[in-house]
């Protein structure tokens, strides 16, 4: 009967401990707490306390430099070129983790570490005063239906004739081209 009960005690503790370990139970000042995702877990101790839903948590944050651009600022490297083959040959860490992408947006609280030497991505932008400038999107221009009921593209119809016309006018080109350079 004892070894019964002791078994079933060594059962029930590892079924937790696995439990908790998936993220299926876990305990938090000795209270149980249901089920928590990855991310609410991750903010969770980002944030060192619980996670409540909220629009302002869900904001992106401003990039404030790109990677590439970064090693330049804080004089890690002489040129573009140089920190090209760095972040790509795999010298460039940020956040502890071997960084290959060079339009990598560092954010505050980003640390790079580049030849055994650690830069808070913060403080050296604001030491040098870079303000890093976000592109606008170019807006396609959307098809309108004419009166006609043609489709208009950025104010002009382009019917399958025209479109037939263009094509043979650049294969004539192309011929024309390729009889000039047999020529010479």
């Amino acid at each position: 009967m004892t070894k019964t009960i002791l078994f079933l005690c060594i059962v029930c503790i590892t079924s937790i401990s696995v439990a908790s370990g998936f993220g299926i139970f876990s305990t938090q000042n000795g209270s149980p707490i249901s089920r928590t995702t990855h991310t609410q877990r991750k903010l969770q101790v980002h944030q060192g306390g619980p996670l409540y839903a909220s629009s302002q948590s869900e904001q992106p944050q401003t990039p404030l430099i790109d990677l590439q651009t970064f090693l330049k600022l804080a004089g890690a490297v002489d040129t573009g070129g140089k920190a090209k083959a760095a972040i790509q040959g795999g010298e460039c860490y940020l956040n502890g983790e071997v960084e290959t992408r060079r339009a990598k947006k560092l954010f505050k609280g980003d640390e790079v570490f580049f030849n055994e030497k650690a830069f808070d991505v913060l403080d050296m932008v604001n030491l040098k005063g870079y303000v890093f400038k976000t592109k606008d999107k170019k807006v396609k221009p959307v098809a309108k239906i004419d009166a006609a009921g043609n489709l208009e593209f950025g104010g002009r119809f382009r019917s399958p004739e025209w479109r037939a016309e263009r094509k043979e006018k650049k294969a004539a080109a192309k011929r024309e081209a390729g009889m000039k350079k047999k020529e010479d």
